[in-house]
């Protein structure tokens, strides 16, 4: 059996299609996830949509729905946007599943019977945006006439003008007093604590995963995990009163993936384990946004301790896309839909500027024009240009009056390779393998894009459009465009994770058709060391297009 790799994008919120900033999450994921498959490891890939909560009731309402035929609907519509832009996810899950609802009230039981799981009559501030409750050191006043925020101040006294809201949506909590389930969080302080020591690479990058440790050791507070007052979500199995609350309840998605029971009382037990997906478990990667990281990094790990489980190797912590420098906000309108964005545009434009422009764990503000730049000049021009005058030069050299191929055989571009750039090559492979494993996709395309940048170089020395026209250096010409096309082709195996419709149209034209399929059989390394033979048939289509700056 293959090493496995489970990945996995944050849990989206079913009252909102996904949006650019989920586009990003998610166009992480399927990247890392490309590049483990093709190196070698057997894939879970998951994605999710979180439903049991009251924002979903309030919106099926708001449009005169019932809950369920409003959730259908709004499942689809995430699933046509993953769909569109070629996620390739292995599993998408809803929490309104039933596999999911038995699994949650398996682990609920399972923590409850350690006691740790207790019941408590509260009164607190809730902001149902977050889904979770605030004390006074979360809000920050909102002046109502500026519409500006500036943190709590005890001089400062709440008026009409003058509001505590939640700094992430901006609107009051709501003031709540009921008798809930709380889960002993305090408890595992001391582990958590002991596990960072251990795991000084459990959350990335450092600054976020400093921002967790500093959090934990101010002291940590129980926190609610069920509700009374919500009826739609998950039944608590030791109180059916009270449905879980929305992140007890969201987490195990992660784990109700692995989960495939088989209940057939004639099937034996082996078989039965032989057939779920545990084998994916621990997770060797959560992707999620900074504003989710607590939840992750805390009240997760905790949460899987209680009921008996590993914890995730690794969490990729990604901070936010803003537009005009504003958080993307369902009040602002500001939200750029991935997928009219890239029938306007391109999916490779989206991709390369949300992965190329910035690190991941920095925020961004979105910039058409800056992305546009950036596409012309690195796929475009630098990367276009060069496939285009090795298929120009090399039709030319064996066609050079323009004839038109017998039969559409084409022409093999073969020769010897030239050492100029080798160890430039060898250099880039190494760091590229390196930065990959480590998910570090800006420099994976940095490094790749230097590397072109080499060879342009390397092309612009050798001149071949000049050496062409001396049938005594013909030969020599045969040599540079085969060294060119041969390094082409190790960067394209490398961008395949980014770019694979455009890597796939590449190795097709050039006579390498079966390179998908051993791409998608773990043979990464395979391809890198084979020395091909290039069959090209005719002088193609502009391979990135240029896009004007509005």
């Amino acid at each position: 059996m293959k090493d496995t790799f489970f990945i996995t994008t944050p849990i989206y919120y079913t009252n909102w299609v996904p949006h650019i900033g989920h586009a990003y999450s998610s166009i992480i994921a399927d990247t890392i996830a490309r590049h483990q498959k093709i190196s070698g490891k057997q894939i879970k890939f998951s994605t999710w949509v979180d439903e049991n909560s009251q924002k979903a009731v309030d919106a099926a309402e708001a449009l005169w729905m019932e809950t369920m035929p409003y959730l259908d609907m709004m499942a689809d519509k995430h699933k046509a946007v993953w769909d569109w832009l070629n996620i390739k996810y292995t599993d998408f899950i809803r929490t309104t599943e039933q596999r999911h609802h038995n699994f949650v009230r398996e682990v609920l039981q399972k923590s409850f019977d350690k006691w740790d799981i207790y019941e408590w009559e509260y009164e607190w501030m809730y902001c149902v945006w977050c889904e979770w409750f605030k004390k006074d050191e979360d809000l920050v006043y909102l002046n109502k006439t500026t519409n500006s925020t500036f943190p709590i101040d005890k001089k400062v006294v709440e008026s009409d003008n003058i509001i505590k809201v939640c700094p992430d949506h901006l609107k009051t909590p709501d003031k709540i007093k009921e008798k809930n389930y709380f889960f002993k969080l305090s408890k595992y302080q001391e582990f958590l604590e002991e596990y960072y020591d251990e795991n000084d690479e459990f959350v990335v990058p450092n600054e976020r995963y400093n921002e967790v440790k500093a959090f934990v050791k101010r002291w940590l507070d129980d926190f609610s995990i069920s509700r009374e007052t919500n009826k739609f979500g998950i039944k608590l199995p030791f109180d059916e009163t009270q449905v879980t609350y929305v992140w007890y309840d969201a987490l195990f998605n992660y784990l109700t993936v692995c989960d495939r029971p088989h209940t057939n009382p004639l099937l034996s037990k082996q078989w039965r384990q032989d057939q779920n997906d545990m084998k994916f478990w621990p997770a060797d990667l959560h992707v999620v946004a900074k504003d989710i990281i607590r939840f992750h990094a805390i009240y997760w790990p905790a949460m899987l301790k209680s009921a008996w489980y590993d914890l995730p190797k690794q969490i990729l912590t990604t901070w936010y896309y803003t537009v005009e420098w504003q958080k993307i906000s369902k009040t602002l309108w500001n939200a750029i839909d991935p997928v009219e964005f890239c029938k306007k545009y391109s999916k490779d434009l989206l991709t390369l500027y949300l992965l190329s422009s910035i690190n991941i764990w920095q925020d961004w503000d979105f910039d058409l024009k800056q992305a546009i730049l950036i596409y012309n000049a690195k796929l475009a021009n630098n990367f276009g240009n060069l496939v285009n005058r090795v298929v120009v030069l090399a039709l030319k050299i064996w066609h050079p009056q323009g004839v038109s191929l017998p039969n559409n055989v084409g022409v093999s571009l073969v020769g010897t390779l030239y050492t100029e750039i080798a160890d430039k090559l060898d250099d880039y492979v190494y760091i590229y393998n390196h930065s990959a494993k480590e998910y570090n996709l800006k420099d994976t395309l940095d490094l790749s894009f230097k590397f072109l940048d080499d060879l342009n170089t390397f092309t612009t020395y050798k001149q071949p459009w000049q050496t062409i026209k001396d049938e005594s250096l013909l030969q020599e010409t045969r040599d540079v465009l085969y060294t060119i096309a041969e390094w082409l082709r190790q960067v394209w195996l490398n961008l395949y994770p980014f770019f694979p419709e455009k890597m796939w149209e590449l190795f097709t034209k050039l006579g390498l058709e079966w390179y998908i399929d051993k791409l998608e059989s773990w043979k990464l390394e395979e391809l890198r060391k084979t020395k091909e033979v290039f069959n090209i048939k005719e002088k193609w289509e502009v391979l990135f297009s240029r896009f004007e700056v509005e």
